[in-house]
């Protein structure tokens, strides 16, 4: 059984986020509901929640312990947008200098803040992670009030 595909626009933004932490206002289609949110980076999902992990708890607790751990994680996952070259191409240039760009690495997870879902209308969601495969329709930008 092969893994389910995923929609390569959409990884390719949330790629932008993970590596630059670029932040979009996302809506996503999944299976029998509609989520909306910001979409954040992992890095900043990661360190969002390390910081909800630890609480006030000091660095020495299990709570503690596990929060450097994501926090270590994140540091992993902001390590590609630090070294690429992509942040230093011009935008409508023919930069030859950049042709050579490091290859985007993997996504598997989309992440948002501030989310909100139809299947719980009244139920405001922080921090939102959700796999990427599983989304089956979705729209960037700005959003107004709903009817």
């Amino acid at each position: 059984m092969t893994e389910p595909t995923h929609d390569q626009d959409l990884a390719g933004i949330v790629q932008l986020a993970d590596a630059y932490g670029l932040e979009y206002d996302l809506l996503l289609t999944l299976p029998g509901q509609v989520v909306r949110g910001t979409l954040i980076g992992a890095t900043a999902y990661t360190t969002a929640v390390a910081d909800v992990v630890q609480g006030a708890d000091p660095e020495g607790t299990l709570r503690g312990a596990l929060a450097q751990r994501l926090r270590r994680r994140a540091d992993e996952l902001g390590a590609f947008g630090a070294t690429s070259s992509l942040g230093d191409v011009e935008p409508g240039t023919a930069d030859t200098e950049h042709t050579d760009l490091p290859t985007m690495p993997e996504v598997r997870f989309v992440h948002l803040r501030d989310a909100t879902a139809s299947s719980l209308p009244d139920v405001p969601l922080p921090l939102w992670r959700g796999r990427l495969c599983e989304v089956t329709g979705w729209t960037l930008g700005g959003f107004g009030p709903t009817a």
